[in-house]
């Protein structure tokens, strides 16, 4: 999340609702860092803190899932997640409950019944989330680093909590079933966030979502180190996994809030995406892999140097190389295919988006000004007496002409408006949430930032000047119906005379 959006999002009431959270939250992690040993009512403090967070993220989930600017799968996977939380709240209510007013152990417990619906029921929230369509190969690519991170987590769980727990005496057979379910569990949110991560979103905010599974991995921490304590009895309230709970719970309502307040945000022209094919390599499996092999080297440091103690970090010497050789493979393919893409959606000449790929994405952001009603409009921009200096001094000063041109339309529009290779020497330029008055002082500066940077070629000085045609996007019933009009405002632009710009009436 950039600087300008994290100010942006800190002035709407979601921001500053989330800034009071982050202080609650802040202050229980001094309360544990600093004054859990220290001061009174240790055990009242660490069970009264969790509830009113908990049911605050779920309140906050659950109203995210009636957005109506949320696509309706969106809505369910939210409404789902919150019915997770307050699954778990309850568990934390009843536990408080029973420890505080009862003054009995809560463990075996209803809240137990709470806690253990949390997990399935979050893991399903978030496969419920809308994901872009993928091929097979990306499909099969998915579960094997699923798969991957998956492993990596059964190898913590089961060297901190599964293994030990199995080989402990139990007071009853229902305990140890509920102290080996919570390690499963945490593998079912474990592959929940694996989901989120490793999967293209179809819509929505990456930010969100990363933010929604940190808080999961919080969560996996608390649970672990809470399961881990627990065993060698040792755990208090206000222990260190409290702190990791109390982050989880604040993470999983600013991805709530911060849902809620892009939501509520202006559409932005989105861009360029990548294709499909095209995907950052995730770091997830190599994590696990990586944590697996500490936990083997953390399991195996006793272990006599012959054989098996030269095998093991043999092992994961080839390992470690081989991993990086992919690393560094992939990387390769990565920009290989950055570059071929870049050159099917680019004029060679000029830089431009080339017709094909301009009209595809001025066409998803044209129905888009027009579902929101947000302003939108298009330049269509003519060099003057092309065919006069390609006559005169050859199809090389032309050729430098045009990339001159276009290199001023690249410096004086932004990074979300659309400019293309019309045809020819004609460049056309859609601006995404600009009303007519300011696409013309769009126009306006690029004319005179072209007419005032005449171009060097050998011995000469080669005067460049355009004509440009600028139409509103109101009135117009489709993309080349707003084009049409702009060309037309071009065409009496160079009829006046050249080296000026018209403006069509609105329709």
């Amino acid at each position: 999340m950039s600087a300008d959006l994290t100010k942006e999002w800190l002035r709407h009431r979601t921001g500053r609702l989330a800034l009071a959270l982050g202080i609650y939250a802040l202050l229980f992690v001094l309360w544990v860092a600093f004054g859990a040993s220290r001061l009174p009512h240790r055990e009242a403090i660490g069970d009264l803190a969790f509830p009113p967070i908990g049911l605050t993220a779920a309140v906050l989930t659950w109203r995210l899932g009636s957005d109506e600017s949320l696509k309706r799968r969106a809505r369910v996977a939210w409404r789902t997640a919150a019915l997770a939380m307050f699954f778990y709240a309850g568990g934390d209510i009843l536990w408080a409950y029973y420890e505080l007013v009862l003054g009995i152990d809560p463990f075996p417990s209803l809240a137990d019944v709470g806690y253990l619906l949390f997990y399935p029921t979050l893991m399903l929230g978030l496969m419920t989330f809308p994901f872009a369509p993928r091929t097979k190969a990306s499909q099969t690519k998915f579960w094997l680093d699923a798969g991957t991170v998956l492993l990596g987590a059964w190898m913590v769980i089961w060297y901190f909590v599964l293994g030990p727990t199995a080989l402990a005496e139990h007071a009853d057979r229902l305990s140890a079933l509920l102290a080996s379910a919570y390690p499963i569990g945490d593998l079912v949110l474990v592959f929940g966030a694996a989901a989120l991560l490793l999967r293209q979103p179809e819509s929505g905010n990456r930010h969100v979502l990363g933010m929604l599974a940190a808080g999961i991995a919080s969560f996996f921490v608390a649970d672990v180190a809470f399961g881990y304590l627990d065993l060698q009895s040792s755990y208090q309230a206000g222990d260190w996994p409290d702190a990791f709970w109390m982050l989880a719970w604040f993470l999983f309502a600013a991805s709530a809030l911060y849902q809620s307040w892009w939501s509520s945000r202006k559409p932005v022209a989105a861009g360029v995406w990548p294709p499909e094919g095209i995907r950052v390599i995730s770091s997830l499996p190599y994590a696990a892999a990586v944590l697996g092999y500490g936990l083997l080297v953390v399991a195996g440091h006793r272990a006599a140097l012959y054989p098996l103690g030269g095998l093991l970090y043999g092992a994961i010497a080839i390992t470690a190389l081989v991993l990086l050789r992919q690393l560094t493979v992939m990387g390769e393919n990565l920009r290989l295919l950055a570059d071929t893409q870049q050159l099917a959606i680019t004029d060679g000449l000029t830089g431009l988006l080339n017709r094909r790929q301009f009209f595809e994405l001025a066409e998803r952001e044209f129905a888009r000004c027009q579902r929101y009603r947000r302003p939108l409009s298009a330049i269509m921009v003519d060099i003057d007496t092309f065919k006069a200096i390609n006559d005169r001094h050859g199809h090389l000063a032309g050729d430098l002409v045009m990339q001159a041109v276009a290199e001023h339309c690249k410096r004086q529009l932004r990074k979300v408006d659309l400019v293309g290779r019309y045809g020819g020497d004609e460049i056309v330029i859609v601006l995404p949430e600009t009303d007519l008055h300011a696409a013309s002082g769009v126009a306006q500066r690029l004319l005179a930032a072209i007419t005032q940077s005449p171009l060097a070629f050998g011995e000469h000085l080669l005067k460049i000047s355009i004509s440009a045609g600028v139409a509103p996007g109101n009135g117009s019933a489709s993309l080349t119906a707003l084009l049409h009009r702009a060309d037309e405002a071009l065409y009496q632009a160079k009829q006046a005379g050249r080296n000026r710009i018209k403006i069509s009436v609105e329709g």
